[in-house]
């Protein structure tokens, strides 16, 4: 497979980017395109940069141009894996049992759990990136949370079973040992040579601490869906992602 099909397909399943695939894209396919779903995580932080920038062009203090980063991204993923992430905790916060949490997060309507969990994460974001504030410091960091956010999605994917036969994520099935491999090794390298740009003493502790907590909120979020769904749904994977770009985030803007 070529590894520029394999870009194209996520950032088509990914974002809301004008992108089209000629023929059939059948679910499977995309799974077996997500050993480049990190590079994909480059173009979105990119686009999420351009949204600060702009903000800091004219004139915007950092936590106004922070949320315009945070709309930039949400425009152009479609707010795909804020939506999981929401569904995620209205599933968990309010059902009683697998059944209910399972029946409870297939509802596209959200609740209370799930706005709060929605809110807070999107003024958490963008106050964090406020926090790093530096032009380049902020391209970096948001390049690097947006890779390692792709990169929780492809190892969860494998290391979680699905929680239900009859859902997407169990009909798409599982990454190949060989892709998430891949993809885990392509997300460390791009996080170390992003982190580099900002400085390379500073690449030997931030982009390592970047990846320990971005893999640590991931699988906080996976262990908890495995504890009470029985295992992963593509609304957990999502919650995954976020999750994991947080967490890096917070590396950035505590070391940078």
């Amino acid at each position: 497979m070529n590894i520029l099909d394999d870009l194209r397909i996520c950032l088509i399943f990914f974002t809301r980017l004008p992108l089209r695939w000629r023929g059939e894209l059948p679910r499977e396919r995309i799974t077996q395109a997500f050993r480049a779903a990190p590079f994909s995580g480059l173009v979105i932080g990119f686009i999420a940069w351009a949204g600060y920038a702009a903000g800091s062009f004219i004139g915007l203090d950092p936590y106004a141009a922070g949320f315009l980063a945070v709309g930039a991204h949400l425009l152009a993923t479609g707010a795909f894996h804020e939506d999981g992430w929401a569904d995620t905790f209205d599933g968990l916060g309010g059902g009683t049992d697998r059944a209910s949490k399972l029946e409870i997060m297939r509802d596209s309507r959200i609740g209370t759990y799930g706005a709060c969990a929605l809110v807070v994460a999107l003024v958490l974001k963008a106050l964090l990136i406020a926090e790093i504030s530096a032009y380049l410091d902020t391209l970096v960091a948001l390049m690097a949370a947006a890779v390692l956010a792709k990169t929780a999605v492809v190892v969860v994917m494998r290391a979680t079973p699905p929680a239900a036969e009859d859902g997407q994520s169990a009909a798409a099935g599982r990454p190949a040992a060989g892709d998430v491999a891949f993809a885990l090794g392509a997300g460390a390298l791009l996080t170390l040579v992003l982190a580099a740009v900002s400085g390379p003493i500073k690449a030997l502790v931030v982009a390592p601490a970047a990846v320990l907590a971005a893999a640590a909120a991931a699988a906080a979020v996976a262990t908890t869906a495995r504890r009470q769904l029985g295992g992963q749904t593509g609304d957990v994977l999502g919650a995954c992602a976020v999750a994991a770009e947080l967490a890096a985030l917070a590396a950035f803007a505590a070391l940078l």
